[in-house]
This record gives structure tokens, sequence and C-alpha cells, in this order.
């Protein structure tokens, strides 16, 4: 649905939402979270993020989904960690699926939705396009593209190597307004200038034809990710190298007419642009930084002054106090184009960057920003991921989020307002090949090992992580990530720890397969729960009011009437059936689901059938195999059902048999709820 069809809802309780992503910025390059108490030459600071974070919140635990950029856009567009996300490994350019994503969720909600940046998901034959060359590629043929995945606007790069290049015209890569190719008219322009001019430009237009309707802006930097390009010299003086004041009059500006490339910084010298407070920098043995740390800074801070830049432009329109700025990265810090993380620790007090599973891999620097409901300098440690936005912003507007996402809202976090409900915090990723960097600051034990398939999973505060993973059975390493930030102290097996058993039934009952991104641990028997008391030929039903878009998760909804009924036996009106599977034997099943409405499924908090997005009423839905150990496994179906048919019906295909109805004596209630 195109924005001008859809009714600009009017609603001061819904906030603007700005997402910032950067690319590659590591949890050591912000000085409030790490440079700041660093008792070394070797630091810098980043004054405008610190001002950012000291007027909101920073989320001390908030996790990427994998260690590399593809994986993590992926899952935080979808709302799917990785164990369900269509995008893993290194699967960069891989469309992303026709489902539910945050601009069509949003678009849903009625905001105006618009992505700006690095984009990397749109599919199509020009995956991987490396060589400098434009050439034929068609963005009308990418079946990904951001306008046909939920955003009303887009601005940016599509493919994931041409953001690789901070000078578009310079780089020969193509820059796309909606579909239209207008890189020719961009010299001189640096990316993360160019970003924040169009994203101002983009907010005051909206601003001004629709003051009332909220906008969801998905602003996704590609620095400071290698190359080390720096910004033109055009406003560098001998205190900043950015253009003074911001907002609507000052800072980066747009040209409308495009005269002098498009944006007020494309002049002077390109890549050269240094910033002025680290030009005569030394390190501890006194000698000059390098010229890639220099570098490095300075694009780090060029982002901290755009956000300021956007931050006055919001305070300009007066809209700042009702929206929503989320500022993050998509995984650590990057070893690319000469730079070396251990020279500023840019991996911050942990141990790992880019491509690992530790923790300075994956565990993010986030700041969120809401003056009107966030309270200054405010920390949380509650853990949480970015499947969790699309849930969370689902509760900002008033929705329920949809089924089919991994999430939960961390709104109860950001506002206080009730307790949180923690979710999954899930990684799996494969670096065939790789080891572990053997930086002197990390545990003498890390250096070096080997990468290739590594996995984690947090259950409560303790995180469990293998690398080099052969099968099933390779142990986890576990540490309480809360308190050992770099994971010195290996937990595993000491009393009160999770053990080996539930790390590796856990992370076996929250993933399905996916065939592009093998794991040895594919084939395994999803472990039964043990010593639960039950009922036979038992489900729970509960029947919810309202009006949903999609099939809905039913968190935090009341039901209006529940009941235990024998067997799957719907009802009208919105549904959820909760109880117990038992599976007859070890082995391999096959799952199949008919419905004239539609229908999520999941078996423990895996996904086992999708008839929600792309189903066609009435057709087999089918989960495709699923290993599973004998014994009792819990399901839940939400379910929309037909105005005029509520037919469901569940079959199964056991080792050796055929597709049939599943039997209502292999469900069962739990005793609990049927007191």
């Amino acid at each position: 649905m195109n924005a001008a069809d859809r009714p600009h809802v009017v609603s001061l309780s819904k906030p603007n939402i700005i997402l910032i992503l950067c690319d590659d910025l590591g949890p050591g390059d912000l000085g409030i979270l790490w440079q700041n108490q660093r008792q070394f030459k070797q630091k810098f600071a980043t004054p405008q993020l610190d001002t950012f974070a000291e007027e909101g919140m920073i989320l001390t635990r908030h996790y990427c989904p994998a260690p590399v950029c593809a994986p993590s856009r992926g899952s935080l567009l979808t709302g799917r960690h990785q164990g369900h996300c269509a995008v893993r490994d290194q699967q960069f350019d891989k469309e992303l699926p026709d489902e539910y994503t945050l601009g069509s969720v949003m678009q849903q909600a009625g905001y105006a939705t618009v992505a700006i940046g690095k984009w990397g998901l749109q599919g199509g034959k020009h995956a991987l396009y490396w060589p400098g060359q434009r050439g034929d590629r068609s963005p009308e043929l990418e079946p990904g593209h951001p306008l046909l995945r939920g955003f009303d606007y887009f601005y940016g790069y599509t493919g994931h190597v041409d953001g690789h290049y901070h000078y578009p015209l310079k780089g020969n890569r193509p820059m796309y307004d909606g579909y239209k190719d207008v890189t020719d008219g961009l010299a001189k322009c640096y990316t993360t200038d160019l970003f924040t001019a169009r994203t101002k430009k983009w907010i005051v237009d909206h601003h001004k034809a629709h003051p009332k309707q909220p906008f969801f802006t998905y602003l996704a930097y590609d620095t400071p990710h290698s190359p080390q390009q720096v910004p033109t010299t055009s406003h560098l003086t001998a205190e900043s190298n950015y253009p003074e004041g911001g907002g609507l009059t000052g800072g980066i500006q747009w040209n409308e007419n495009g005269s002098g490339g498009q944006i007020n910084t494309a002049k002077g010298i390109i890549d050269q642009g240094m910033h002025p407070a680290f030009a005569d920098a030394v390190g501890d043995d006194g000698e000059p930084w390098p010229m890639y740390a220099t570098r490095h800074v300075t694009m780090v801070r060029r982002i901290g002054d755009a956000v300021a830049d956007i931050v006055q432009l919001l305070k300009d329109l007066k809209i700042d106090k009702n929206t929503l700025i989320i500022f993050t990265s998509d995984n650590g810090t990057h070893p690319a184009d000469g730079h070396q993380p251990d020279y500023l620790d840019t991996f911050g007090p942990y141990d790992g960057r880019k491509r690992d599973m530790w923790e300075g891999g994956i565990r993010m620097p986030t700041l969120v920003r809401w003056p009107s409901v966030i309270a200054a300098g405010s920390k949380s440690d509650s853990p949480s991921q970015f499947h969790d936005w699309m849930a969370t912003f689902c509760d900002l507007a008033g929705m329920q989020p949809p089924a089919l996402c991994d999430g939960v809202s961390i709104a109860p976090t950001l506002t206080g307002s009730r307790k949180q409900r923690l979710g999954i915090v899930y990684s799996e990723y494969l670096q065939k090949g790789g080891n572990t960097a053997s930086y002197k600051e990390w545990e003498p034990s890390r250096r070096g090992r080997p990468q290739d398939q590594m996995q984690s999973i947090l259950l409560g505060d303790y995180k469990g992580v293998r690398v080099d993973i052969k099968n099933q059975n390779t142990p986890f390493e576990v540490y309480h990530t809360l308190d050992d930030l770099k994971e010195t102290t290996n937990l595993a097996g000491k009393p009160g720890v999770p053990t080996q058993q539930q790390f590796q039934a856990t992370v076996l009952r929250v993933r399905r397969v996916n065939s592009s991104a093998e794991r040895p641990y594919d084939n395994a028997l999803i472990p039964a729960l043990k010593g639960i008391k039950v009922r036979p030929a038992r489900l729970l039903r509960k029947i919810y009011q309202g009006d949903f878009s999609w099939v809905p998760q039913f968190g935090g909804l009341k039901s209006f009437q529940q009941e235990v009924v024998s067997g799957i036996i719907p009802a009208s009106g919105a549904q959820q059936f909760t109880g117990y599977l038992k599976v007859p034997v070890n082995g391999v099943y096959d799952f199949a689901l008919t419905t004239k409405g539609k229908a999520i499924i999941r078996l423990h908090d895996a996904l086992l059938i999708n008839a929600d997005t792309n189903y066609a009423a009435g057709t087999q839905a089918l989960s495709g195999a699923i290993p599973l150990q004998a014994g009792n496994h819990p399901i839940t179906i939400n379910y929309l059902p037909n105005a005029l048919d509520s037919s469901l019906s569940l079959q199964w295909k056991v080792p050796r048999g055929e597709m049939k109805p599943i039997p209502n004596a292999q469900f069962f209630a739990d005793e609990a709820s049927i007191q």
C-alpha cells in the first residue's frame, strides 16, 4: 500500500521512530561506553554521542543476531532471530523474504516509512557485484527492493558491496533515489553526509505535508566500515570538520537543485577532511597515531556530528520530545583496510570483533533517546536482541506484533511502565576457516582459536557459547556476562549454573533448519520435556477480541473466554491453542496444516508452520522435516479463522507412515491450566 492510499493516522501517543544502524561500529568506539575510562594516550572522545547517551538510556546488553552485516540486517528487518531468519552467514545481497518487515508493520500502523542508506538485501542477479562498473543493473528487477518491503521511500545503496564505497561517484557505485540511479550527480558526496542530508530533507518535507502523521525512518549508515574514507575538506577548521550548527538551517544541508554535488559538503578535497582534534595525536610510545587510527576516529566522530544534527532538526521542528531514536551497530569492530582494532581497543571491555561470537562481536553499543518518556542518564542491563524491535515498535503503535515475529517488546524497559518479559537472545554463524584474533588484551586461551560453526544463547544471565562446533554434543562454555564482561571464567558444570543438557536442548528448541546454511546439529532430535503433569486429549483454547492485520502474538492481551477442549476445535474469533503434542517414537516428522483462515504454529519456540504470510487459504502449509524425540513437546497454535469457515486441520506424517490427521489423544493439556 502506498502512503497516499493509507489514512494519515493522528495519534499523539504514537511516537515518531528513527532507527540508526551503523556499519561495523564497535562497542569500544564510544567515549561514554569505553574510551573515556581508558588510562592511555591512545583514546578518543565522542562528545556528541556521549551527549546523546546522557539524554536517554544505554542498553548495556543489546545483541546483534550475528557478527556480520547481512544476517544482522535480515533479522532486524524481519523480527526473526537467526534460528528462523532466511538470511544467514555470508548471504550478502540475498532477497529479503516477502513477509512482515519493520516497514510493512509500521505502514499498517499508519506510519509513513522511509529507508535511507545501505540495504544489501535486494536479491536479483547482481548479488555481490564487486567490479567498479554500474553496468546493466536495474533496481526494478531486485525482488527485495525496499520499496517492495514496506518502505514508502528509499534513497541509498541497494547492493551490499556498493556500501563499501563512501564516495559513490568515485567508486562508480549506483546510488538510487527510489529506482532512479542518481550517482552522476553526487560528485564529492561523502555517504555519511549524503544520508544525513537526505534524512533531514525527508523529515522536513513529511512534517510540512503531514504534521500529524507519525513516521518511521530506517537510517543505515555504511560507516565506519572499510575502506577508511573520510569527509571532504569543505568545512575544515581548527576545531571541527563539520558544518557549523545543525537542524533546519545548519549542519549538513540538501541542495534541492543538485548544484555543487547535492549537499553543502560536496566541495573541497575528497577523503582528506581529517578531524582536527586528532591531527597531532600521539600514542603511548610517543609516536604519531597511525593513519588508520586517525581515519577511523574521524569516521566515528562524523557519525556523532550527524546524529546531533538530526536531533537538532527534531528540536527545530518541535517534534523532538515525541521522537524515539535508537542508535546501534550491525556487528563488532572490523580489522579491514589496515585498521587495527587493538590500537584503540575499539572492541571495548570485551574479547571479540566482527565475525566473533564472543561479546565484542555481538554485544552492541546501543543508545535510545525519547525525551518525553525515557529518563535522561538511565541504563538497562536487561538482555535484548535486534528481533525485539519489531515487537517493540508494534507495542508503541498500539498493535499486537505478528506471531511470526520472534521478539518481545522491550517497551517496558524503555518506559518503565510494567515488568519486562525476557525474550530469546540467540545467535548462530559460520566463519569457515576463520580464527579469533590474537590481541594481547584478550584471554590467552581464546587467541587464535578456530571459529567455523559458532552458536550462543542466553539462559537468564548465563551465556552459553561454543565455537568450532563438530556436532550437537560439542560442549558450551558458560559465562555470566552481566558480571564477567570479558568471559574469563567458564562456569560450565558449576552448581546453580545451567547444565550442558539445558543449553544443548534449548538451542534445538528455538530454531529450524535452513538448507542454505547447514549446521552440524541440524539432524539432532529436538528433546521432549520431562517431568510435566498433563491430562490427555485436551488443549487450552483462549479466544481474544479485536481486529488483527495478521496472525498476532497474544502476549499481554486478556482473553475474554477460555476453556479446555478435546483437540483442535476451532471457535469464532482470534484464538490460541496451547498444550503438548505427544510424539510416539524418535524420528523425523512432517506436519501439514489446512485452513480457510491463517495460523502460526510453534513447537517449543521453534516455528513449525507459517500459514500466514504467502499462504493461500485452503491449501496445505507444510512444516518440512523436523526430527523429534519421543515424548511431550509444547505446541502453540495462533489462529485467525475465516469469517465464513473456521475449519482447521493439522496432520502429521510419523516415521515410516503416511500423512494423517493427528489423533486428539496425542494432545495433552498441562494440569495446571485445567484446574
